[in-house]
């Protein structure tokens, strides 16, 4: 039996219960989306083997996403997926969790899991062992963390892609951009100090400094435009309802099941 179908099967058995949806798609993906809009994907990528030609392989994939980004299909893998999403191997997952967060360990686990070519039970237990290492703290982690103000709670101890959007959904601007405000005498001197410690970066510091403190400024008027009454949160609101509704008839399309009460940025 081939990798991917096994991990459907395999994995189908312990997610669907979990109130996962398994997509009709070219690529597997384990999906379940929350009442506040929060994608959580669980998906698998065969790998080759480095070592071994006799041997073949797989990583399982984890994302992370927002109901109102911009959405396209899956069917590509996961490492490629263009869903705007955050999706990255278990392990390096694993290690942000763990590096980052209360109440998760850290682990020394396999990144990969490799079996003998057309040895099935060799493929089953590479299967289960992928399983037994890594997806009790995966699904402890979605258990945790299933509301928008979850994610706005890790600060920058994570940088999901979509860290921004929740900042403006949640309307937390003015408390973002005023923990902003204190980091940056700090950060602006880090970057001093790498330009004039290095010789070679003294010619341009003027340029950098002067480049540091423009690029911040823009992104913190990103925020400030988006605020209430700014100049663009009317048309950001409308585009996330837009979002959320076009994604959930797609992802309904493709077998998923859930219930969101209101598309998230709608009321």
């Amino acid at each position: 039996m081939r990798i991917l179908e096994q991990f459907k099967n395999t994995y189908g058995n312990y997610l669907i219960p979990k109130g996962f949806s398994l997509l009709k798609s070219k690529y597997p993906y384990f999906i379940k989306v929350t009442t506040d809009g929060i994608i959580q994907l669980i998906s698998v990528e065969k790998k080759k083997s480095d070592h071994n030609p006799d041997d073949e392989g797989f990583t399982i994939w984890i994302g992370i996403s927002l109901i109102t980004l911009p959405m396209t299909d899956y069917e590509s893998k996961p490492s490629t997926l263009d869903n705007q999403c955050w999706m990255i191997p278990v392990i390096d997952f694993y290690h942000r969790c763990s590096l980052s967060l209360d109440g998760f360990e850290k682990v020394n686990k396999q990144y990969s899991y490799f079996y003998e070519k057309g040895n099935e039970a060799d493929m089953l237990s590479a299967i289960k062992r992928s399983w037994d290492e890594h997806m009790p703290f995966i699904v402890d982690f979605f258990s945790r963390y299933t509301t928008m103000e979850d994610y706005y709670s890790l600060k920058g101890l994570m940088r999901f892609g979509f860290y921004q959007d929740i900042v403006v959904l949640k309307q937390k601007n003015d408390e973002y951009l005023s923990e902003r405000e204190k980091e940056y005498p700090s950060q602006l001197q880090e970057l001093l100090s790498v330009l004039d410690n290095n010789p070679l970066m003294r010619v341009i510091r003027d340029r950098k400094e002067k480049e540091f403190k423009e690029t911040y400024r823009e992104y913190d008027q990103w925020f400030i435009d988006r605020k209430i009454g700014g100049s663009a949160y009317d048309s950001y609101m409308e585009n996330a309802v837009r979002n959320s509704d076009n994604n959930l008839k797609f992802l309904e399309k493709l077998g998923a099941k859930f219930q969101v009460d209101e598309p998230p940025g709608r009321g």
